[in-house]
């Protein structure tokens, strides 16, 4: 066994620190640096590898998944903008509501107010919707879908794809499909043109 080898497993922490910042420093040639703590050229890469490895990851600028893309001031109005989004386009439950805005935003909300808000949305779309004209509607369709075995009358425009009529009821017969529509026409300056029958 060489006296070099011997000496650099006998040395300390502290002491292979030193050589590997000492290494990196440059301040002497790897050789001298070999010959003074009395270890082979090898031993003296070794820890100033590792050392250099260190200080690059230390370094290392932020990962694309940890830089921060914006920030968003949360308001009450865009929590109740959230909740919408959640329910309408996510389809998520009440529950779902509740919990996510807990969970990432730390936000304590019940259900009922979860309801509450979708309610008064819905107030204020259906105001939206009965002030809207439906004269330029040249085909609609119109089927019926369900909702907990309800049957819900839906009628659609067929160039903007804008639903009209989007109704839960108890029965869908004629009747029924005539009150509603006869309903909708009130609030259009020309009758909706082209019925169409029901797909199923």
């Amino acid at each position: 066994m060489s006296s070099a080898f011997s000496v650099a497993a006998t040395l300390p922490a502290d002491t292979r620190q030193q050589i590997a910042i000492e290494a990196l420093a440059k301040t002497k040639p790897i050789r001298h640096l070999a010959t003074d703590y009395e270890v082979s050229r090898k031993f003296v890469y070794e820890p100033s590898d590792k050392a250099k490895l260190a200080l690059d990851d230390a370094f290392e600028p932020t990962t694309p998944n940890e830089q921060v893309l914006f920030h968003l001031p949360i308001t009450k109005a865009w929590v109740f903008q959230l909740i919408l989004g959640l329910v309408l386009i996510c389809h998520s439950s009440l529950c779902g509501v509740v919990e996510l805005l807990r969970d990432i935003f730390d936000i304590e909300i019940s259900a009922s107010t979860v309801r509450n808000r979708l309610n008064a949305a819905a107030e204020q779309a259906s105001t939206i919707n009965t002030a809207q004209d439906l004269s330029p509607i040249e085909v609609d369709l119109r089927d019926e879908i369900f909702q907990a075995h309800r049957p819900v009358l839906v009628g659609v425009d067929a160039a903007s794809t804008y639903c009209y009529l989007l109704k839960l009821v108890d029965h869908r017969d004629e009747d029924t499909w005539g009150c509603h529509l006869l309903d909708v026409m009130e609030h259009s300056t020309q009758t909706i043109r082209l019925p169409m029958a029901a797909a199923g």
